[in-house]
């Protein structure tokens, strides 16, 4: 592919993205170069797109190419690769985080975390790493996963944000036969209550509004509460039982609902946080989190939990083709950005 050229969404300034020709990357010593089959576009792409997005080692050089939730397949390896398991035409998913390898986070398996974040030797792929909003992408071998034949790549796409849901799952130690409130019907909530669903839970309720309460159901919810109609602290009580429920997982990015989730979980309980308040203060009842013993869990990213989502795919314990509801070829990538933003589409897809 070398001297190559490809479609890819450029950014190259705010609000400033167009489909253009660019040179295929070449795959350095450990790498391999994958053609990219289906991209999703989440809300950090959208602040990344209007110059609003605070994250460390953010903004890197423009122009860029972003997208951070893919699929696709081998195109070509790279040197250096050793015995991998690996050849050209594997179907596969790659995860976005590489650490520095070396620091105690690292060590320890908690590469999310890596203690170099922002300096040379880490990269997220998609925010500080050129991403796949391209036909074709780069990826180091060591961060894929391949694919079985029945995940098609529109929903294997899904697999980067499945699997954040199954490292909340292991944060809190879910257990079969539990009891669980989830706020925010969007994608992340939506893929919580089917992971959870797969994972034996006992009784699941959805917090939220509108239209995509309706997928709740669908996605294995047993009952929903319109925050519109009721306040949802007395509606999960309401469906659950007055001591509240076992898990809470907030997967809003609302900074008023740490504290109803607090209110909503039962003594010795546990609660996750998945979503991000760009930086405005929340308030929570810290004498009710000592008192009452109950576990405050940060979410980060999917650290060790690829496998683990894609089993459940595979499985069929998880269908995530409800979640599929707009498909933009790159061309129209301006379209689906609209989509996102006026939230028409839970997740839009670019395919190429």
């Amino acid at each position: 592919m070398s001297g190559g050229r490809m479609k890819a969404a450029v950014l190259r300034g705010w609000n400033d993205l167009a489909v253009e020709s660019i040179e295929i990357p070449e795959p350095e010593p450990g790498e391999v170069l994958l053609r990219v089959a289906a991209c999703g576009l989440c809300g950090t792409d959208l602040k990344m797109v209007k110059g609003a997005f605070e994250g460390r080692g953010w903004p890197p050089s423009l122009p860029f190419v972003m997208g951070h939730e893919w699929s696709g397949e081998v195109a070509a390896l790279g040197e250096g690769l050793g015995a991998i398991d690996l050849a050209v035409g594997d179907r596969v998913v790659a995860e976005n985080h590489i650490g520095c390898g070396r620091c105690p986070m690292c060590r320890s398996g908690r590469y999310n975390l890596c203690e170099r974040a922002g300096t040379p030797g880490y990269r997220l792929f998609g925010h500080t790493a050129p991403g796949a909003l391209a036909e074709y992408a780069v990826r180091p071998a060591t961060m894929l996963h391949k694919l079985p034949d029945s995940v098609n790549p529109r929903e294997a796409a899904l697999v980067n944000q499945g699997s954040l849901t199954v490292h909340a799952l292991r944060r809190v130690a879910f257990t079969a036969g539990s009891t669980a409130a989830i706020f925010g019907p969007g994608l992340l909530g939506l893929l919580t209550a089917a992971v959870a669903r797969a994972s034996g839970a006992e009784r699941l309720i959805m917090v939220g509004r509108g239209s995509r309460l309706e997928l709740a159901g669908v996605m294995g919810c047993d009952e929903v509460v319109d925050y519109e109609r009721e306040d949802p602290v007395a509606g999960i009580r309401r469906l659950i039982g007055s001591r509240g429920a076992d898990y809470v997982f907030d997967c809003t990015g609302n900074p008023t609902v740490p504290a109803q989730a607090l209110d909503s979980v039962r003594r010795g309980g546990k609660v996750a946080l998945l979503g991000l308040t760009g930086g405005t203060p929340t308030s929570i009842d810290v004498d009710r989190l000592t008192l009452d013993e109950i576990d405050l869990l940060g979410i980060r990213s999917s650290p060790n939990a690829y496998p683990a989502m894609i089993a459940l795919m595979r499985s069929g314990a998880v269908d995530l083709a409800p979640l599929i509801t707009h498909v933009y070829p790159i061309d129209q990538v301006a379209a689906a950005f609209e989509a996102l933003e006026d939230r028409s589409a839970i997740r839009p897809i670019v395919e190429f």
